[in-house]
């Protein structure tokens, strides 16, 4: 009995010293140096966060330079834009209803004008002059509504391309290429194409703008266009709040009997606060429209005018 119970203790204490000896190493790990790892983990963040911010900073740095040459100037993107499709406002928007002191026997003296027109830029300062490229159409329609069925008795057609940049000797330098035709043939058909050249000066409301044009490429109908439409035209406005004066005047400068021209007065008030204007217009001589560049006309018209200018 002595033996067993020698033997049993035995037993016990081979098979607690064990658990013994797992206990102290489990309650006595191995010491680590206090905050390393946290802060190796802090170190490598913080030059991961600097990579970031750097690269952030090289990609909106290229991001800026590589839209320079499409980025519109302020005025711009604030100033006549139709709102869709980057299209903007290019000449006056306008309806009229006139009548010609100059009797025709092809047409009623009593007829609706319009005019639609828009340009859309192709890019900005890509010469790195401050310039702007542009698409331009304007379209002008004479509407017979005074005459039995309405028939539209000319319309007019002018596509155009034009640079235009500003200069120290005036507010702008323009220079383009239009064609302008009446989409009509045979006989009737009336075309030719201008290179021109303008500047534009303004101060204290005042505006004067001379344009000279070289003509080309004229139909077989119209070859004697330049005598009655002249080499070049003159634009002068004034505008007071928002009231604008405007005249045009144009002339062959023959100084001799084929002395021809023409002259153009407009005026243009808002109309309370609708968003739309008054327009009234006067017109003497020729070349309103390519049907009449040979032959004088002499009106007046009323309407409305969809855009300020």
């Amino acid at each position: 009995a002595e033996n067993r119970a020698a033997h049993d203790d035995t037993a016990v204490l081979r098979l607690t010293k064990p658990q013994n000896s797992f206990a102290q190493n489990s309650a006595a790990p191995k010491p680590v140096a206090p905050n390393s790892t946290s802060s190796n983990f802090a170190d490598a963040g913080s030059a991961a966060s600097g990579s970031a911010s750097n690269l952030a900073s090289n990609s909106a740095s290229l991001s800026q330079n590589s839209t320079v040459s499409n980025s519109a100037p302020q005025g711009e993107q604030n100033g006549r834009n139709f709102g869709f499709l980057g299209l903007k406002y290019y000449e006056p928007i306008y309806m009229l209803f006139t009548h010609d002191f100059s009797k025709k026997p092809d047409r009623k003296a009593d007829e609706l004008h319009f005019e639609f027109s828009f340009e859309r830029p192709i890019t900005y300062d890509a010469l790195g002059l401050g310039e702007k490229i542009s698409f331009a159409y304007a379209q002008n329609s004479w509407w017979q509504i005074t005459q039995d069925s309405a028939p539209f008795r000319e319309s007019n057609y002018r596509p155009e391309l034009y640079v235009s940049a500003p200069v120290p000797f005036a507010d702008e330098l323009k220079i383009g290429a239009m064609h302008e035709s009446n989409g009509k043939g045979g006989e009737e058909s009336r075309s030719w194409n201008r290179l021109y050249a303008q500047s534009t000066w303004s101060a204290d409301g005042f505006s004067i703008t001379p344009r000279a044009w070289y003509a080309f490429w004229l139909d077989r109908t119209n070859e004697d266009i330049a005598d009655y439409m002249g080499y070049g035209d003159l634009r002068a406005s004034y505008t007071f709040g928002k009231q604008r004066l405007s005249a045009l005047w144009r002339n062959n400068l023959h100084f001799d009997g084929s002395n021809r021209g023409a002259i153009e007065l407009n005026y243009s008030f808002p109309i309370f606060n609708s968003g739309f204007y008054g327009y009234l217009r006067y017109f003497n001589g020729y070349g309103e429209s390519l049907a009449d560049y040979k032959r004088s006309v002499n009106k007046i018209g009323i309407g409305l005018s969809f855009v300020e200018f």
